[in-house]
């Protein structure tokens, strides 16, 4: 079994698997805010919060699982966490959940900047960079992982701030900056599949064999679906606010 685990010093596996988690707080915190904007009890509130939490790590249990049985570590043209774990995800949240009462309810109910403010939790993309540092990732791809997850990061709480004030420059700052996060996760994983089975890419030191192990396997697990989850959900809420304003 620890074959199917990352060549990273304990420390930082630990470190790592702490801050994902804490991460998903992030996501989980504007949802319960949402609820109670929607005149829902403390009490909903909090399960609903407590259901995407859980969720998660019942999903990161099971990713985990995988990878440590060494059902990733495969060289595929769609790298196996996506195939058994990503697209399904992808599938879930687009198809299922964002068409909900309750999530359209809780979409209604939720302000623009903390859908914004909540992406704060992509500087979690600096392990890729450790992960270059440790010789376990090439640096193209760890560099363009971690630049586009921390600039999009960085500029959140700005962007957040921008509109929380009404600013007038606010909705094309908005749709500039969320484009780019959209684009930074699609440039990810175009990078990811065309080097999947580049002879220059496996083996040795430049693989991306730690995305396919415990426990980094979470970030193509996790982040493409969730990440564009959460754009799409900013588009759909500018709309919103887009078809209010015409009405005023």
């Amino acid at each position: 079994m620890a074959h199917y685990i990352s060549g990273m010093p304990l420390w930082a596996i630990i470190l790592f698997v702490i801050s994902f988690l804490y991460s998903i707080t992030f996501i989980a915190k504007p949802a319960k805010q949402a609820a109670l904007n929607a005149g829902m009890s403390a009490n909903k509130a909090r399960n609903i919060q407590f259901g995407i939490l859980g969720f998660y790590v019942i999903y990161l249990a099971y990713v985990s699982c995988l990878a440590l049985m060494g059902v990733f570590d495969v060289n595929t043209v769609l790298p196996k966490p996506m195939i058994w774990a990503g697209i399904p995800l992808l599938i879930f949240l687009f198809g299922f959940i964002g068409n909900t009462p309750l999530f359209k309810k809780l979409l209604k109910a939720v302000s623009l900047e903390s859908l914004i403010a909540l992406h704060v939790f992509r500087l979690v993309g600096v392990f890729f960079i450790i992960l270059y540092f440790y010789h376990l990732l090439p640096g193209k791809f760890a560099f363009s992982a971690e630049m586009g997850d921390v600039i999009t990061a960085l500029l959140a709480i700005p962007v957040a701030r921008m509109v929380s004030k009404g600013n007038r420059w606010a909705k094309p700052v908005v749709y500039a900056w969320n484009i780019f996060g959209m684009l930074d996760i699609i440039n990810l994983l175009t990078i990811a599949v065309i080097n999947a089975t580049n002879p220059a890419f496996i083996g040795g030191q430049g693989d991306l064999r730690e995305m396919l192990i415990f426990p980094f396997v979470w970030f193509p697990a996790f982040a493409p679906a969730t990440i564009l989850f959460l754009h799409v959900m900013i588009f759909r809420k500018m709309y919103q606010l887009g078809l209010e304003d015409n009405k005023g």
